[in-house]
């Protein structure tokens, strides 16, 4: 019951709905107080002041010309100052006025909040120069000019601090604004960042395997069909799954509902390892991990970690022998994927490469750290990674369920 007025209560309706019950009764109160300034018994006023000797019903009338535009003040915030503007000069030259114009100051606050600037400025001025100047008027003809003058400043003090108040808010206004823009642009680029990886790890995982194979049934599509038919089979196995992939990953980019595919994680290493062997390598996969143990966000990093270490085995080492080991120890996920190098001299890799780069990142986002190099005691090359086994990435959920759900 509590969590349900709560919603009610700060629900955009009802706070629009109390703010105009705030400004209707304001007006209320400003054309009671107008009518009761132009009802006064002249007998209350000093003899040097001067006062409204004129009928009640003009003194209503300008009552409700000042009070009732405060009602309408947010809805038509320019057509409410000038009327209630008018309203005050027209009472301030009847020597009805006694009060520092506070019908516009409210008005004059709204304005500053939401009106352009032109009228924000032009507004002001003309509150300060209409006041000061009905003021001297009216003080020029009964009491004193020093009076009128000291009057007109208290008059500006009053409606300088509406405009000024209304002014700061709009400025804080902004300034939220352009910072919930900026958290919203910074959303949408960690999502395209992520969608990249995603991208990535699934285009080049899938194009290895398929340039071996296209390799492998190239070579042997002469002396041994059967072979290559194989290999052609494990091309458009690759390719259709790489496809779908791919395809949902750019539905996450086209539409924000679109269907997901589960979140790989280390129940589906066996398939990588599928793949790896049928691109020439040998892979020895030792899981010393319960996956229950883990988030999905750390299953789906120790999956990318094992596909990139057995892609860049198969590009860069293949045919040979490779190692795959999950473990944990002192509560960090080590995750070991190691070849012992090709059996044929092949050329240095292209520097320019994104994986290993993407990797750091990754385990970075989770506070863990990735080391690649040759492998100690042997030929070969290692990659290392260390992930802390409860950790969770760095970054918004929304883009995890974008980007990891779609891979």
């Amino acid at each position: 019951m509590t969590s349900a007025l709560r919603r009610v209560v700060r629900s955009p309706r009802v706070n629009d709905a109390v703010l105009v019950g705030v400004d209707v009764a304001a007006a209320v109160f400003y054309v009671a107080l107008y009518i009761a300034f132009g009802t006064f018994d002249p007998a209350d006023f000093p003899p040097d002041q001067p006062h409204f000797g004129g009928p009640t019903w003009l003194a209503v009338l300008v009552a409700l010309v000042i009070g009732v535009p405060v009602a309408v003040r947010r809805r038509w915030p320019e057509a409410a100052w000038a009327v209630s503007a008018a309203g005050l000069v027209t009472a301030t030259l009847l020597d009805i006025t006694l009060e520092p114009w506070f019908p516009t100051a409210t008005v004059l606050y709204v304005i500053a909040l939401r009106s352009s600037w032109r009228w924000v400025v032009g507004a002001f001025a003309a509150t300060l120069v209409f006041s000061a100047g009905t003021l001297i008027a009216s003080g020029a003809e009964g009491g004193t000019l020093a009076s009128a003058v000291a009057v007109a400043t208290y008059v500006w003090f009053v409606n300088a601090g509406f405009w000024v108040a209304g002014v700061v808010m709009r400025e804080r206004r902004a300034a939220a604004a352009e910072s919930r823009r900026r958290d919203a642009e910074r959303v949408v680029a960690d999502e395209r960042l992520q969608i990249a990886r995603e991208l990535h790890d699934v285009v080049a995982h899938s194009m290895s395997l398929i340039a071996v194979q296209a390799g492998v049934a190239n070579h042997v599509v002469a002396q041994r069909p059967e072979a290559a038919q194989d290999a052609l089979r494990v091309i458009e196995a690759t390719s259709r799954g790489a496809l779908t992939d791919i395809r949902r990953l750019l539905g996450v980019l086209r539409t924000p509902d679109a269907e997901f595919a589960p979140t790989p994680g280390l129940a589906d290493l066996p398939a990588l390892v599928e793949l790896a062997v049928a691109g020439g390598v040998r892979v020895s996969s030792d899981v010393r991990v319960d996956p229950r143990h883990y988030s999905d966000a750390v299953q789906l990093a120790a999956y990318r970690v094992v596909q990139e270490g057995l892609t860049n085995v198969v590009k860069h080492a293949g045919p040979t022998t490779c190692r795959v080991v999950l473990s944990e120890a002192g509560g960090t996920l080590r995750i070991l994927v190691e070849d012992e190098g090709p059996i044929a001299p092949h050329p240095p890799p292209a520097p320019s490469g994104h994986g290993l780069v993407g990797l750091g990142e990754r385990a970075a986002l989770f506070g863990g750290e990735l080391e690649a190099g040759p492998r100690p005691g042997g030929p070969g090359f290692q990659l290392l990674v260390t992930l802390p086994a409860g950790s969770t990435a760095a970054v918004p959920s929304a883009v995890a369920s974008a980007g990891e759900e779609s891979a």
